[in-house]
């Protein structure tokens, strides 16, 4: 009985050389690397500032929110899947944005996720310096900001 799962890939790879794509990265990542990944990005403070601001804009009812923003996330996380198995091609949303709707479309979805890659640690790390000081006031929002950067640079 053939397996499912190398019955896919075969399929996958056979359908990613119509892109010119040919496939040489293992995949190794398990689905606990790919967690541990995600929490890591999102820098662990950043719950802080943003449970207040969240608390605030919600009257009162901040699980409902994270509730629903569990939701959205977990249908973009299926989207991901999905796409991931059909066309397991690197470049992530570009390639997939791309193959879906067009180059420039793909092109600008490459670039958005780009500036969120690049902006939102650093807006995370700010929210959680301001929150910090306020927690901590003898330590100046300065040195609660270097804290993130210097965590990111260890590791």
């Amino acid at each position: 009985m053939p397996d499912a799962q190398n019955q896919t890939t075969e399929t996958s790879t056979d359908r990613l050389e119509e892109f010119g794509y040919i496939q040489e990265l293992s995949r190794s990542m398990s689905l606990t690397d790919v967690v541990v990944y995600g929490l890591i990005y999102m820098v662990p403070l950043a719950t802080l500032p943003v449970f207040g601001i969240i608390y605030n804009f919600s009257g009162g009812m901040p699980a409902l929110v994270y509730l629903v923003a569990a939701l959205a996330m977990l249908f973009s996380a299926l989207s991901y899947k999905e796409m991931a198995k059909k066309f397991p091609i690197a470049g992530s949303v570009y390639s997939y944005v791309r193959i879906g709707l067009n180059r420039f479309v793909g092109f600008l979805a490459g670039w958005a996720i780009l500036l969120d890659y690049l902006l939102l640690p650093a807006l995370l790390s700010v929210f959680a310096a301001a929150a910090m000081v306020t927690v901590v006031p003898s330590i100046p929002a300065f040195v609660w900001r270097l804290i993130p950067i210097q965590g990111v640079g260890a590791v």
